[in-house]
């Protein structure tokens, strides 16, 4: 048997996986081979994103704002994150304005065309140091309830479902890059991603009945499971869940077998049902929420003693942040179009990446949370986010539902935009969420390209029969002005580096009654994306009699 199984390990195909996991009973054929390719696990902060764009990524209309404003989220800090401004006289950041809220207003923000008047600021009285949280400990006892009825058999076959359908996704990408992969060099990217550095893992301990400890060891038995599971899944694809009693005998094989065997009958129906759907939003979700746990523990353990003002500056420069928040959730649409109509699903879209800017928050901060004891607080904020999202994981049921509850609890203190990702072309107003209220600026245009010089043009054109100055706010804060007289025209030119990352938002001074200026009449607001590479952006900014 030696002789048969070591004249495998020169460079397997997918037949030789097949013929390896299938011809030995024992890992000892398995381990050999892996020995052999001396593979190793990075940690969670240095693994290779499995994460692609499925979608196409635009901002989306923007609805007026239910509550009239907001707290604007502010930390002592010496330096700020990015998207907050500091107040050097209280070594304060105060976050920019996010899109919901564009208009500063003191230590609120405020809707788009709302005026900032000092009643609005003397209601505020001393807010204090607060941060964005995801609300009291009721929102996850209440999400608990939500999932807790179901079994922990179920939990593990819907979340191996949901892990194998990932690896299987990754491995057609890599066959894809490179058609003649052999099973080494597929099994070597695998180890490198974070299906083998988070999601399996994650999975495993979930069906092995045991919470997961804050520092995974992948290693001994569970790295034998792992090998095994990869191969079988390169060897056998999506085949292995073309049935019930296909993946039963899969799982029973990776040693699973107390949850295999107590699926009852209307399980295997909804399982059933699970394995033909091509939903995958609600796994993603799902292995975001085990990404962000295991990050912020990760830098937690990099870095001893890290304050959580550097703690916080570290997550905004993660991968996840920077991009794959933004990635899975617009992958969403799809789903969440079908479930609703595409208006809502752009707002459940905001709502569940609030929520991750809530529970990233809640994991760095240190502030005694939840049950009175910051570790356990925040561990059981995330076990009850992630039981919600194994529920929904496979059959993908109910999201707008179970987001609305989430953002139902969400505080109104507003943090910064994020998680709006890079944005792809379009002309549409729904590209960057051109957005214009009243008669003052009503029928400007856009356009947006991700590859460009980086340029950002405004061209003002004037119907109105009165001079105009253009007040220009980025992020909230005004940055230029610009004067237009009746009838004419004017030109603003910025660029994408100076823009990105935050709302740019015009309105204007126009004299009134008895010839006194005003504001009213009127305002524009869109989003400027990040654009790695480039980006131009050209407006065509209308003014008209109002």
């Amino acid at each position: 048997t030696s002789e048969s199984s070591s004249s495998l390990y020169s460079s397997l195909d997918e037949a030789s996986a097949k013929a390896l996991v299938s011809a030995t009973s024992s890992s000892a054929a398995i381990d050999a081979y892996t020995d052999k390719l001396d593979l190793t696990i990075p940690k969670v902060t240095e693994a290779t994103s499995s994460v692609t764009s499925e979608y196409r990524n635009w901002v989306g209309p923007r609805p007026v704002s239910p509550d009239g404003a907001c707290y604007r989220e502010a930390h002592i800090m010496d330096t700020c994150p990015t998207n907050f401004d500091r107040n050097e006289a209280t070594n304060t950041c105060w976050a920019e304005c996010p899109i919901a809220y564009p208009v500063e207003c003191g230590m609120q923000c405020i809707r788009q065309n709302d005026d900032c008047m000092m009643d609005t600021l003397n209601k505020i009285g001393a807010i204090g140091n607060s941060a964005l949280a995801i609300a009291s400990v009721g929102a996850f006892l209440k999400l608990w309830q939500v999932a807790e009825s179901v079994r922990f058999a179920f939990d593990c076959v819907n979340i191996m479902i949901g892990t194998m359908r990932s690896i299987f996704r990754y491995i057609r990408n890599i066959k894809t890059t490179d058609p003649t992969a052999s099973t080494d060099k597929i099994l070597n990217i695998l180890y490198q991603s974070h299906n083998v550095v988070t999601d399996l893992p994650m999975a495993m301990y979930l069906c092995s009945g045991k919470p997961p400890p804050r520092t995974l060891d992948v290693s001994g038995r569970m790295l034998s499971t792992i090998n095994w599971i990869l191969l079988n899944a390169i060897g056998y694809k999506e085949s292995l869940i073309s049935s019930w009693s296909r993946f039963k005998a899969f799982l029973i094989g990776a040693n699973f077998t107390e949850a295999a065997n107590s699926i009852n009958e209307t399980e295997i129906g909804t399982l059933s049902d699970a394995m033909k759907s091509k939903s995958t939003c609600g796994y993603d979700l799902r292995s975001l929420t085990d990404r962000t746990w295991r990050t912020v523990n990760q830098l937690k353990i990099d870095n001893p003693g890290i304050s959580e003002d550097n703690l916080r500056l570290k997550m905004q420069d993660t991968q996840l942040v920077r991009s794959d928040i933004a990635i899975v959730t617009n992958n969403c649409m799809e789903q969440l179009i079908e479930e609703s109509d595409e208006a809502t699903a752009y707002k459940t879209r905001e709502k569940i990446r609030t929520a991750f800017s809530g529970m990233i928050e809640d994991l760095v901060s240190k502030g005694k949370s939840k049950n009175g004891s910051d570790e356990d607080g925040n561990y059981f904020m995330y076990q009850a986010f992630g039981k919600v999202l194994i529920s929904i994981a496979v059959t993908g049921f109910d999201m707008i539902g179970v987001m609305g509850l989430i953002a139902t609890y969400l505080q109104t203190i507003c943090g910064p935009t994020n998680f709006m990702g890079e944005i792809d072309d379009g002309t549409d107003p729904k590209t960057l969420g051109l957005t214009m209220i009243q008669r003052a600026f009503k029928n400007s245009t856009m356009s947006w390209k991700r590859k460009g010089d980086g340029a950002v043009i405004v061209d003002f054109k004037s119907t109105d029969t009165k001079d105009v100055t253009v007040n220009i706010m980025s992020g909230g804060d005004k940055i230029d002005e610009v004067d237009v007289k009746a009838g004419g025209s004017a030109q603003w030119l910025s660029n994408v580096t100076r823009l990105a990352g935050r709302t740019l938002y015009m309105d204007r001074w126009r004299p009134g009654f008895l010839g006194l200026p005003g504001t009213g009449g009127g305002s524009l607001l869109l989003w400027v994306p990040h654009a790695s590479e480039g980006g131009h952006l050209e407006l065509q900014v209308k003014l008209n009699v109002s």
